[in-house]
């Protein structure tokens, strides 16, 4: 029965060892170690805001197709049948017609404004006419015209143009995507290093944990030993409650830290483990201005598209110069035609007899004051005065911004130099009030204030540090250089 009994207990250890080991196995594969450098290349390859950034420079690409399409090459063809038994007046003309009729056509125009056209005609007819010589016969045609803008649209003058402003305005808004995609990078890599504070936090409040804890115990065995009073007891174990408090906040907030880079990242298992793999602290160092600034100008996206804006307007204005012309179109048109009782001889006889139609003529259309053409031409010019200015503006917002984020970085270097040795020296405040602890010369309400303000130095040091790793985000993305450090691509 002994034997039975401790049999029992030994597979009861082994399983529970089992069951230990298999959730040991678990937590370690769920737990996924992370760098800065993954969660850059992971937001630019799934970040859904990314995604649609993408698009919406894909779909304004369209519109070059739709602003070349005025080019394209039109096949026009028709068939007709008419039967034809209408009264007239006079007993000379026909009493029954029928008419079968095919057309097949091109038409295309040319960047110089040109339109061509070439058609071609047969008509097959069986009439009833003592008026005509032949009543039953093919006729057969093919006819070449040209029309030529000479005023609006002086040799296509307009729809080159308009081709060259919608490729302005693609690559605006490719620049528009491209912000977009960096703003998405940016808040992925501030949401990493906002992990890591949250585990710096964690940790800096789990030390404090354990020194609230040891201090608990040594009370505890003070009291039991009737050498210290309630009422620090009470004060210890109070204040250790507070640190317990303190932790469970700070795993709070992680995970809701991890949730939020997980969002970004487009990750839906929500039960992984992030464990950040680089360090809050790194090297300080002093940044220029004015090295910064020449990287904005040339970097700076919102001023490309001001300066493509007003390249835009100036083609406008030509446009609209262009518009105050009068409407001058020469036109000229070629035809032969061949009539024959078939079908293949009136074919034949387009090109082999000397029977042709030549037409050339000149049109003009001329607005009487022309209001509408002058106040558009107005209007374009007060927008690129107004562009003009908008890029005065953007040049002092870049300094402003550029100016605005150095200050920051380096006075946040400045910052994390005094709080690291404040850090030290209530360190070292602690050290030494334990000391005086040992030889009863020191308070409960001494060592808590101590660790308090220990508690309160190392987490301002780990919050500047975090904004100095953003700060160095923030001064990337102001100069639009943020995306250029990790993405070679094209968009």
């Amino acid at each position: 029965m002994q034997n039975k009994t401790i049999l029992i207990t030994i597979l009861v250890f082994l399983l529970l060892q089992i069951s230990y080991a298999e959730k040991i196995a678990d937590n370690t594969s769920s737990m996924k170690q992370i760098s800065i450098a993954d969660v850059t290349r992971l937001a630019l390859e799934n970040s859904l805001d990314i995604q649609i950034a993408r698009i919406d420079a894909y779909k304004e690409r369209t519109s070059l197709g739709k602003a070349k399409s005025i080019f394209d090459t039109f096949v026009n063809s028709g068939a007709s049948y008419e039967d034809d038994k209408k009264k007239t007046a006079t007993t000379l003309s026909r009493t029954k017609t029928t008419t079968n009729e095919y057309s097949l056509g091109v038409e295309k125009k040319l960047p110089t404004g040109s339109r061509l056209k070439i058609d071609t005609e047969h008509s097959l007819v069986d009439a009833n006419s003592s008026s005509s010589a032949i009543n039953n016969y093919n006729e057969s045609s093919i006819k070449f015209s040209l029309n030529q803008s000479l005023g609006k649209n002086f040799f296509g003058l307009t729809d080159r143009s308009e081709i060259k402003i919608t490729k302005i305005n693609i690559d605006n808004a490719g620049y528009s995507s491209l912000d977009e995609i960096e703003n998405a990078l940016y808040k992925a890599q501030t949401a990493y290093w906002n992990i890591v504070l949250k585990e710096k936090e964690l940790n800096i409040k789990s030390d404090m944990l354990k020194k609230a804890e040891k201090l608990y115990s040594i009370y505890k065995e003070s009291y039991e030993r009737g050498t210290v009073e309630k009422t620090d007891l009470f004060a210890v174990e109070a204040n250790m409650r507070a640190r317990k408090n303190g932790v469970l906040v700070a795993h709070l907030e992680k995970e809701i830290a991890k949730n939020n880079l997980l969002f970004l990242l487009n990750e839906e298992d929500t039960h992984i483990h992030l464990q950040p793999v680089d360090p809050l602290a790194t090297t300080l160092h002093c940044v220029d201005v004015y090295e910064i600034l020449k990287e904005a100008i040339s970097h700076r996206r919102d001023y490309k598209i001001i300066k493509n804006k007003i390249e835009s307007q100036n083609i406008d204005i030509k446009i609209k110069k262009n518009a105050l012309w009068p409407e001058i179109d020469l036109e000229a048109s070629f035809l032969k035609n061949g009539l024959a009782s078939n079908y293949q001889d009136s074919w034949n006889q387009t090109s082999d007899e000397n029977n042709y139609e030549f037409f050339t003529g000149i049109t003009f259309r001329i607005p009487f004051r022309n209001r509408s053409a002058k106040a558009d031409l107005e209007k374009a010019r007060l927008n690129r005065e107004q562009l003009l200015l908008f890029l005065k503006r953007t040049e002092r917002l870049i300094l402003k911004e550029i100016y605005n984020k150095v200050k920051e970085v380096n006075s946040l270097k400045n910052r994390i130099e005094l709080l690291t040795s404040i850090s030290k020296l209530q360190e070292n405040k602690l050290k030494e009030e334990m000391k005086h602890f040992s030889y009863g010369r020191s308070s409960s309400d001494i060592i808590i204030r101590h660790e308090e303000d220990i508690l309160q130095a190392r987490l301002n040091l780990a919050s500047s540090l975090f904004k100095y790793r953003v700060s160095l985000i923030d001064l990337d993305l102001a100069k639009n250089t943020l995306l250029d450090k990790h993405w070679k691509g094209a968009l």
